[in-house]
């Protein structure tokens, strides 16, 4: 008998799925180079915005199914996910902004 019934009804809190940039699956070939630069600054912006809303979720998880009694961690944990998603959407906003900015240029 599960001493918790809540724990299976909140397994879907749990969700692996990674938020990817769009350009990773649909990669140019040819004389570009992505591998330098700014492309990995983006790359790993959005591997840390993955790695701490997957602990996030995971310390959420043991919270509510009573795993563990650290409100804080969980709270520290919440404040990090919140922090790595500003800083990715913060570069998302200044590479529009960029684009918009060259778009604008006259040739």
């Amino acid at each position: 008998m599960n001493p918790n019934p809540l724990a299976p009804n909140l397994m879907h809190l749990f969700n692996n799925t990674p938020v990817l940039p769009p350009s990773s699956t649909a990669r140019r070939t040819g004389t570009d180079d992505f591998t330098g630069g700014f492309a990995n600054i983006l790359s790993a912006a959005f591997e840390n915005v993955n790695a701490t809303d997957h602990a996030d979720r995971a310390s959420m998880l043991q919270l509510l199914t009573g795993e563990a009694d650290d409100l804080s961690g969980l709270l520290i944990d919440a404040q990090k996910a919140e922090l790595a998603l500003q800083l990715a959407l913060q570069i998302r906003n200044k590479l529009i902004d960029a684009y918009t900015e060259i778009m604008r240029m006259q040739v």
